[in-house]
C-alpha cells in the first residue's frame, strides 16, 4: 500500500493532506502494525473546521458559574427553536411553557425512547445528506443507533483541549504525528486508522491488545512505541492490559472512559507513564459530559450542555443532594436533548472548586462498573461483546445475568412488532459464551428492576 490520496481515502477524509497520508500510512503498514478490519474517516469539510472553531470560542467564554434549575440563556434559546422541530417535543411540552421560569415542567425523556421512538426526536427538517449512524457501546445495555453529524463527532477533540488544559496540558498535533492511540481489550471490536482534520490532519487508531490481532504478542509494544502517541483514550480494562505489556510509550495524557476507574488502576497508570489520567464521562447519546480535574472531581464539561440531577418524578433535587443525572441541549443537529435521562447517578454541587473550573461538578458519580462474565473455558467475557452478539436483533431492551455455577439467564424485550426468535439468540450467546454453557432465553413484554431502573448485566460469579 503506497501512501497516496486515493478517491476512497478523500471521500473518507475529505480534508486528508499528503503528509496526513504519510502518517496514514506508517500507522497502517508499519511491520507491527496489528490487522485492522474496517475503514473510517471525520469526514469533515472546510466549513465544519469553522463549526469548531465557534465551538472553541464559546468554550473558551461559555463555561462559567451556574446557579438554578433551568438551563443558561443560550441552551434554552436552542432548545426553545428545537422544540417546534421535534414531533416528540411538540406533543409533551404544554405549549406556551415559559422554559426558563416552569423547567421542572419540561417533561423527560430516556434511553427507552431512543430505542422505541428515535422518529419521533429528530428534527423534522434535519438534512440526512451528511448522517452517521453511531452505535451506543453495548457496555451497559443494548446498543442503540444514534444518529450523528461529523461535527458532533470531532466535538470531542476541543473538549479534550478544554480537559487537557485543566492539567497544565497544551498540545497542537501536526499531520506529522499521532495525535490519539484508542485501546481496548476485548474478544471483537472495530479496528481502524485515521486522520483528524481538527486536530492538524495528525493521525488516530483504534486498536484491540488482544494478542491475536497483532503479527505476534510483541509487536503490540513495539508498535505503540513506533506510533509515540500524544494521548491514549481507552477503558480501564484497555489500561489493565497496557500495563502488562511494559511498553515505554510517553502519551501526555491518558482519558478513561466507559467505565468506572479504581483510584488503585489510576494512581498506578500515571505513575507507570508520568502523565496524568483524567477520568471521561460521556455516552454516544449525549457526547462528553464531565470530566476530572487535577483533583479528581467531575466538572461538567461543555457550555452547550445543562446538566441537572433529578428524583424518580424527573424534578430536579436541591444541589449537593443524589439523583438521576439529566442532561439537555447539546451539538448534534440529529439529536437534540431535552431533558435527557442517562441512568447515571451523582450529587450536582455548584459551589467553586479549588481547581478553579467554574462549572458545576457532579460528585459521588456513580460509573458503570464493568461485569464479570466468564465463558465455559472460564476466560473473561466483556459485556460489549455480549451486546455485539445482540445487535442483529429487534432488541429494545434486554436484562442478562450469569449465575454462580455459570448458567446464563437472558430476557430481551422485542420492539414493536417484530418478532424475536429465542433460539437464533441463543446460538448467538453461543458463540460468546461457549457450546458447555447452560443458557436460557426468554422473549418477554416488559422488564423491570429495583426503582424501574434495569441491570442490562448482572454476575452472580465471584
Amino acid at each position: 500500500m503506497s501512501a497516496r490520496i486515493t478517491a476512497e481515502l478523500k471521500r473518507r477524509n475529505p480534508l486528508i493532506t499528503a503528509a496526513a497520508a504519510k502518517t496514514l500510512h506508517r500507522i497502517k503498514e508499519h511491520p507491527d502494525a496489528p490487522r485492522f478490519n474496517g475503514e473510517l474517516g471525520d469526514r469533515l469539510v472546510k466549513a465544519d473546521l469553522a463549526a469548531l472553531d465557534r465551538l472553541r470560542e464559546g468554550l473558551a467564554t461559555g463555561r462559567r458559574a451556574r446557579r438554578g434549575f433551568a438551563p443558561p440563556p443560550e441552551v434554552l434559546a436552542a432548545l426553545a427553536a428545537a422544540i417546534p422541530r421535534v414531533g416528540r417535543f411538540r406533543n409533551t411540552v404544554p405549549r406556551g411553557l415559559d422554559l426558563a421560569k416552569d423547567w421542572a415542567d419540561v417533561p423527560t425523556t430516556s434511553r427507552e425512547d431512543l430505542a422505541f421512538s428515535m422518529h419521533e426526536l429528530i428534527p423534522d427538517d434535519a438534512d440526512f445528506a451528511r448522517l452517521i449512524v453511531h452505535p451506543t457501546s453495548g457496555t451497559t445495555g443494548h446498543a442503540v443507533f444514534v444518529p450523528h453529524h461529523p461535527v458532533a463527532g470531532s466535538a470531542y477533540l476541543p473538549l479534550f483541549e478544554v480537559a487537557l488544559a485543566s492539567h497544565g496540558i497544551r498540545l497542537s498535533p501536526r499531520a506529522a504525528d499521532v495525535g490519539t492511540v484508542q485501546v481496548h481489550a476485548q474478544s471483537f471490536t472495530l479496528t481502524y486508522a485515521t486522520v483528524h482534520a481538527a486536530w492538524g490532519n495528525s493521525g488516530y487508531a483504534k486498536v484491540n491488545l488482544k494478542a491475536a490481532e497483532w503479527p505476534k504478542p510483541e509487536s503490540r509494544g513495539r508498535w505503540l512505541e513506533a506510533m509515540a502517541p500524544l494521548t491514549m483514550t481507552g477503558n480501564p480494562s484497555a489500561y489493565a492490559a497496557l500495563l502488562e505489556l511494559g511498553t515505554r510509550i510517553r502519551p501526555r495524557a491518558f482519558f478513561s472512559t466507559a467505565f468506572a476507574l479504581a483510584p488503585a488502576l489510576a494512581k498506578r497508570l500515571a505513575a507507570a507513564f508520568n502523565a496524568p489520567v483524567i477520568d471521561w464521562y460521556s455516552s454516544i447519546e449525549t457526547g462528553p459530559v464531565a470530566f476530572t480535574c487535577p483533583r479528581g472531581d467531575f466538572h461538567v464539561l461543555p457550555h452547550d450542555l445543562h446538566v441537572e440531577v433529578v428524583d424518580a418524578r424527573g424534578l430536579p433535587v436541591p444541589s449537593g443532594n443524589p439523583g438521576e443525572i439529566c442532561v439537555s441541549g447539546g451539538r448534534n443537529p440529529f439529536l437534540p436533548l431535552l431533558r435527557y435521562r442517562t441512568g447515571d447517578r451523582a450529587r450536582l454541587e455548584t459551589k467553586p472548586c479549588a481547581c478553579g473550573d467554574p462549572m458545576p461538578r457532579l460528585l459521588g458519580l456513580e460509573g458503570r462498573a464493568p461485569v464479570l462474565l466468564r465463558a465455559a473455558d472460564g476466560s473473561p467475557v466483556a459485556s460489549v461483546d455480549v451486546s455485539r452478539a445482540l445487535r442483529d436483533f429487534s432488541i429494545a431492551q434486554h436484562a442478562l445475568v450469569q449465575r454462580a455455577g455459570g448458567a446464563v439467564e437472558l430476557d430481551v424485550r422485542p420492539l414493536p412488532d417484530w418478532p424475536l426468535d429465542a433460539a437464533r439468540i441463543e446460538k448467538a450467546l453461543r458463540g460468546v459464551f461457549g457450546a458447555k454453557t447452560k443458557l436460557r432465553v426468554r422473549v418477554v413484554k416488559r422488564i423491570d428492576g429495583p426503582g424501574g431502573k434495569v441491570a442490562a448485566f448482572r454476575s452472580e460469579l465471584k
